[in-house]
């Protein structure tokens, strides 16, 4: 699969939703719809793990313009609004946007003082609905994570959460969390994805990576996908890309074939995707899967650029520099 086509496709579907007459960055979240937070965070997300450097390809005052234009969404208590999802995964969602045009958030975000101590985190981990993980690890991903990577955060802190985290695992799935029965099938991986960028952004082993490599296998359909065209096939790929680093021999050729089977998947799926008019919070959702694709076989998943993901990469998780 040739990914410079697809790339290309992408970025001239994006120029369509830019609407730069009243400031640079500014998205339309699909070709019928409006500009708004999500849509331009998106855009500056999508570019990146498509192998864009902004900071090089971009003037200064385009950026100081994107980074106006996403700060204009910011109340005094640091929270981005916008009509759907959590403040948390807004949170992180401005986060990766902001960190690749070299803004800053024009706020502190007082989210975080709900769990900034080791007293608080604790009791704020307990009480996050688990059997109903995947909606939940929002708040863990804009949340917990964020903090742990912001100038604030300390080692003990940080240590508090893994031990709490690492201990709450089920060894034999890998799943969170351990003793808690999920609301459905999806609800684990669609969760831990959540949850694994804090072990990977902090180089923290992960306990039991066999049996989550397992357990993404054996949840795979016959057809190559997870769960439709979803998240959960990008939080999938992510699952297995991060774990195979801890064990790079374990079942190496079943996940081969399974991320091959995927990619078959996606090269039928792919050609009539962009007539369809996807909304760029969905197209996020199929880059990211396809940077995943590039990751764990770039032979076959071809550009003559590196691609990334949302989980994975840091310069999306920038919260110290990111932070006022």
């Amino acid at each position: 699969m040739n990914l410079k086509t697809i790339r290309e496709d992408v970025v001239n579907y994006m120029e369509r939703l830019h609407q730069p007459d009243a400031g640079y960055g500014r998205y339309r979240f699909e070709p019928d719809g409006t500009v708004n937070l999500y849509a331009s965070c998106d855009a500056s997300i999508l570019r990146t793990i498509m192998g864009e450097d902004l900071r090089a390809t971009l003037a200064p005052q385009q950026r100081e313009e994107w980074v106006s234009h996403i700060n204009s969404f910011a109340n005094e208590a640091g929270e981005y609004e916008y009509d759907s999802h959590s403040l948390y995964h807004r949170n992180g969602t401005v986060i990766g946007a902001l960190g690749p045009l070299d803004g800053k958030m024009k706020y502190r975000f007082r989210g975080y003082d709900a769990f900034d101590s080791i007293e608080k985190v604790e009791d704020w981990l307990e009480q996050m609905e688990w059997c109903k993980l995947w909606g939940g690890s929002h708040h863990f991903w804009g949340g917990i994570h964020c903090y742990s990577l912001s100038a604030d955060c300390t080692d003990a802190w940080r240590q508090r959460v893994f031990d709490w985290l690492d201990a709450n695992l089920d060894p034999d799935t890998g799943w969170w969390r351990k003793g808690v029965a999920h609301s459905g099938w999806d609800q684990a991986l669609g969760g831990a994805a959540h949850i694994w960028p804090i072990y990977q952004h902090h180089n923290r082993a992960f306990p039991y990576p066999e049996s989550v490599i397992d357990s993404i296998l054996s949840m795979q359909k016959p057809g190559g996908n997870w769960l439709g065209t979803s998240y959960l096939n990008l939080d999938a790929l992510y699952g297995l890309a991060h774990m195979r680093s801890f064990v790079p021999q374990y079942r190496k050729v079943d996940i081969q074939e399974s991320v091959e089977r995927f990619g078959e998947f996606f090269e039928a799926f792919y050609p009539t995707y962009l007539e369809r008019k996807p909304d760029l919070h969905n197209a996020l959702s199929q880059i990211g899967a396809v940077g995943l694709l590039n990751q764990l076989d770039p032979e076959k998943f071809s550009d003559s650029i590196s691609w990334t993901d949302i989980f994975s990469d840091p310069r999306l998780y920038q919260v110290a520099a990111v932070g006022p």
